[in-house]
């Protein structure tokens, strides 16, 4: 099929056609060559023309060029002056040029970092639901059955009399940046933060379904457990050697979840006879034991290992309370397992999966066992 070659005409009206067009437009358009000087802007690309401080004729800044030179459709996004700009570059290869089309999206970015610092402020379960629109921002709240989780630091006040504000700062910021990314793997919503206490639940914004949630709730805390460790050694970088112990309380109920509070100010809580027990089951738990209610054993029992203990009493509950300890996923390889044991005189902790040296660690134990033999003799 034959091809009428264009005319000197024809090639005019194109050009005129295309240099028209961004006059009328109220977004900066810049022209360039393929080798990156500047043929041509309009009105509202004066700005950025004078940011950058050249003149028709001059060159561009180099990122522009190179960007053009890439086979990439998206937007470049540059600082010009106070403001932030979004480039789409095409290049025009028929004419031997290259558009810029601009847009501001200075405003745009500011909101994003305002909300970035408001995200600050929720649990990330809760921020995606209100900006995705699940989550009406008003009073209102509804009944659903949760998995609730407290747990707080043994010790901790005491620890916050002996050291200065800015490392206790340092500290608690460590401990609670670590429990949160926990969380949220697992997909808790993260309720606050009393001091060193923690208080999580499952089920609502987002739920898995009871036993899901119960499950995910109890796993959370078994990895919390075995990041101590981890946390204590960088408790000791600073100089502080006492032992982090945890206790841990988990309760599966019915509970009042939703925004509380006045028409001015809202908090997305959970409240009832069931949030309050979870929190008497961790005061009642003993250091690093997770300690959960039957109504939550009954759902995880199947997936976790429990071990029964005596029913326990709890303050405001007339009857008692039937308790389990958790142990461990069920058929897990226990190769997996840490081994943990902390008391006076007495620190171990095994991670199969970060232990490298077996001879050494096997020398090791057994100066600690005749250590322990040469004490046992002596004691008789």
């Amino acid at each position: 099929m034959n091809q009428t070659k264009p005319t000197v005409n024809s090639l005019k009206k194109e050009i005129e056609v295309i240099t028209k067009f961004p006059d009328q437009n109220p977004n900066p358009v810049l022209k360039i060559s393929e080798e990156g000087k500047l043929l041509y802007t309009n009105q509202a690309g004066t700005f950025i023309k004078n940011q950058w401080g050249i003149e028709l004729g001059d060159n561009v800044p180099i990122e522009i060029v190179s960007h053009s030179k890439l086979n990439d459709s998206s937007p470049l996004e540059m600082e010009v002056g106070n403001k932030i700009f979004s480039f789409h570059v095409v290049p025009v290869i028929e004419f031997g040029f290259v558009n810029l089309y601009a847009t501001d999206i200075t405003a745009a970015r500011d909101n994003e970092h305002i909300l970035g610092k408001l995200a600050m402020y929720f649990s990330s379960q809760v921020y995606e639901s209100i900006f995705t629109g699940d989550l009406e921002v008003k009073i209102e709240t509804k009944r659903k059955k949760l998995s609730v989780f407290f747990s707080d630091i043994k010790g901790f006040s005491q620890l916050t009399e002996r050291l200065e504000p800015e490392v206790l700062t340092d500290l608690l910021t460590n401990y609670l940046t670590e429990m949160t990314k926990i969380a949220i793997k697992h997909g808790g919503t993260v309720d606050k933060y009393i001091g060193d206490a923690i208080m999580i639940f499952f089920g609502d914004p987002k739920s898995k379904g009871h036993k899901e949630d119960a499950i995910s709730c109890v796993e959370m805390a078994i990895e919390m457990k075995r990041a101590l460790p981890r946390i204590k050694k960088y408790w000791k970088s600073l100089g502080v050697s006492q032992p982090i112990d945890i206790r841990i309380g988990i309760h599966t109920d019915t509970c009042t979840v939703g925004n509380f509070g006045s028409h001015d100010r809202l908090d997305y809580t959970t409240i009832g006879n069931g949030v309050n027990l979870a929190s008497r089951l961790e005061s009642s738990a003993n250091i690093n034991q997770i300690l959960i209610s039957e109504d939550t054993y009954l759902l995880v029992k199947n997936d976790i290992s429990c071990r029964k203990l005596e029913p326990i009493k709890v303050k405001n509950i007339t009857h008692p309370i039937q308790t389990y300890e958790v142990v461990g996923p069920i058929n897990s390889n226990d190769f997996h397992n840490n081994i943990q044991a902390e008391y006076n005189g007495f620190s171990l902790f095994i991670d199969p999966e970060e232990l490298d040296n077996i001879k050494t660690t096997k020398e090791t134990l057994n100066q600690a066992l005749e250590m322990l033999e040469k004490i046992k003799n002596r004691e008789n």
